[in-house]
């Protein structure tokens, strides 16, 4: 993990995930409740090798990024966005470990990631979440309020303009 945040003694901090943060990025998944991987996979995961973890460590810092939130050398939530090369728009996903959801991890996690994209050419970042997923609905709107929801069995899926702001910091 490279730091974006200087590191404060029992502070949360932001990082970027490296391909080699394996071990971690494991370790985190098991600290995930069922319905929090629902969530965040779509499908229910028992096992980190069901989530392709060969793909979620495929970062290379322009077309595919994951901001990480670090407490005590631990990851206890991960932002990532990935697109299809020269594409100005992106997949976004965000998952925050259970006991730290609601304390604006995600927030900082989301904002710092559109802060990496916007350099990286990309100007709008995809979303999509159940439709009954209340706190992944209240970060979209605390980001854009206006953004434009289409519904298809279950699913909310928005375009949002990247907008660098420094709102996480």
């Amino acid at each position: 993990m490279v730091a974006i945040e200087t590191e404060a003694t029992g502070q949360t901090r932001l990082a970027r995930l490296e391909s080699s943060d394996g071990v971690e990025l494991r370790r985190f998944f098991y600290r995930l409740s069922p319905e929090t991987i629902y969530r965040r996979f779509h499908s229910p995961l028992a096992r980190p090798e069901q989530a392709q973890p060969e793909r979620l460590l495929d970062v290379d810092h322009h077309d595919r990024e994951a901001v990480v939130a670090i407490l005590d050398g631990e990851i206890i939530g991960v932002a990532r966005y990935a697109r299809r090369s020269g594409a100005d728009t992106a997949e976004v996903a965000v998952v925050v470990a259970d006991e730290w959801q609601r304390q604006g991890l995600a927030t900082r996690m989301f904002g710092a990631l559109a802060e990496l994209a916007a350099p990286a050419g990309i100007r709008h970042f995809t979303l999509s979440m159940q439709a009954d997923n209340r706190a992944a609905l209240r970060l979209l709107r605390r980001f854009h309020p206006e953004a434009a929801l289409t519904h298809s069995q279950g699913i909310y899926e928005a375009t949002v303009p990247v907008a660098r702001s420094p709102r996480w910091a």
